[in-house]
C-alpha cells in the first residue's frame, strides 16, 4: 500500500487501510464518488486530497503553536486522519481500476 508521504504525526497511530474499511467507506458518499471517479481523474483526484491534508496539517500545528483549545484540535487531528484514510482509499481504488484496464488490454 502507497505510505504516506503527506504527514506523519508522531505518537498518533494512522488508522489502517483494511478489507473491512474499504468495503465501509465503499458504503460512504465521499467513497462512492471515488469509486465512479475515471482512471484519468485519479491524478487530479489524489494531488487536491493530498493539498488539502497539507492545508490541514498546517492548520493543526498552527493551533499547537497557538495553544488553541485541545478539543479542536483533537477535531481537527480525526478530520486529516478520516482524509487520511480516504486518501490512501482513492490510491487503492486508482490501482484497482488500473489493474482491471490492464487485464482487459490482455483479453
Amino acid at each position: 500500500m502507497h505510505k504516506s508521504k503527506v504527514f506523519n504525526l508522531q505518537g498518533i497511530k494512522m488508522p489502517e487501510l483494511t478489507h473491512e474499511r474499504i468495503q465501509e467507506l465503499k458504503l460512504t458518499p465521499k467513497g462512492k464518488m471515488i469509486l465512479n471517479t475515471d482512471m484519468e481523474a485519479f491524478p487530479s483526484l489524489l494531488k487536491m486530497m493530498e493539498t488539502s491534508l497539507v492545508e490541514q496539517l498546517a492548520q493543526y500545528e498552527l493551533m499547537i503553536r497557538n495553544s488553541q483549545d485541545a478539543i479542536k484540535r483533537k477535531m481537527k487531528l480525526l478530520e486529516m486522519l478520516d482524509d487520511h484514510l480516504y486518501w490512501e482509499f482513492a490510491y487503492h481504488m486508482m490501482f484497482i481500476k488500473w489493474r482491471e484496464q490492464e487485464l482487459l488490454k490482455a483479453s
